[in-house]
């Protein structure tokens, strides 16, 4: 009998999961603890958060690796259609697939799409952006586009200047989707693909000038 390799989650771990974004999103991710999130999952064990995940830490992992499959997912298959296409994408091709697949899931029904203010919380605190990192360094789609992205790049910037550049941009990338996310749980932006289609190729056409554009005389020079 061969061993059981399912490992998606099973329905006590998607109840936290779900709580806690919930609750970050709401409270940020410093204010929530794990025997909140288990009493808003409708646990009675306060220590379902370590019984199913050994760490507050690896719930948020859990969390990120759970919703960033699928949107890892859906850059693979564009990213593999726009190479079909073209052996060269453009930058803006890149951007775009660096962009879409995350900002497509503000489409979702509400409370789907709450732990994009997650990831831009973690950018912003050491510790949890080396838990972000750990899981973007896995996704072979965006490593894909970094490297595409970089050759392009590298044509006409120093590498240290192409190198932050493309950094800032993911960061950029994951804050904006999170301040749309914001925008539109607050309603001042509505849930429609109208009005985030404008807002996201306009973001595209301002990243790929913002990397594209000359590197300050001292660029390359010091680190």
């Amino acid at each position: 009998m061969s061993a059981n390799t399912d490992t998606r989650p099973g329905t006590a771990a998607i109840a936290l999961m779900e709580a806690a974004e919930q609750l970050i999103a709401a409270k940020g991710i410093d204010g929530v603890s794990s025997r909140e999130v288990a009493r808003r999952a409708g646990q009675k064990n306060h220590s379902a958060v370590n019984y199913n995940f050994g760490s507050f830490e690896g719930l948020v992992e859990a969390l990120i690796d759970y919703r960033s499959t699928p949107i890892n997912c859906l850059r693979e298959q564009q990213l593999d259609a726009l190479l079909a296409r073209t052996p060269e994408p453009s930058l803006a091709d890149l951007v775009g697939l660096m962009v879409r697949p995350m900002a497509a899931q503000l489409l979702l029904p509400a409370g789907q799409h709450q732990f994009l203010s997650l990831l831009s919380q973690l950018l912003s605190r050491d510790h949890w952006r080396e838990v972000f990192m750990r899981n973007r360094s896995q996704a072979d789609a965006v490593n894909t586009l970094g490297a595409l992205a970089e050759a392009r790049l590298g044509k006409q910037l120093p590498t240290d200047v192409c190198h932050e550049r493309l950094r800032l941009l993911g960061n950029h990338i994951v804050h904006s989707v999170a301040e749309w996310d914001a925008q539109i749980r607050g309603g001042a932006l509505p849930r429609s693909e109208d009005a985030l289609h404008w807002r996201i190729e306009d973001f595209i056409t301002y990243s790929v000038a913002g990397l594209t554009a000359p590197a300050a005389t001292t660029a390359g020079s010091k680190q």
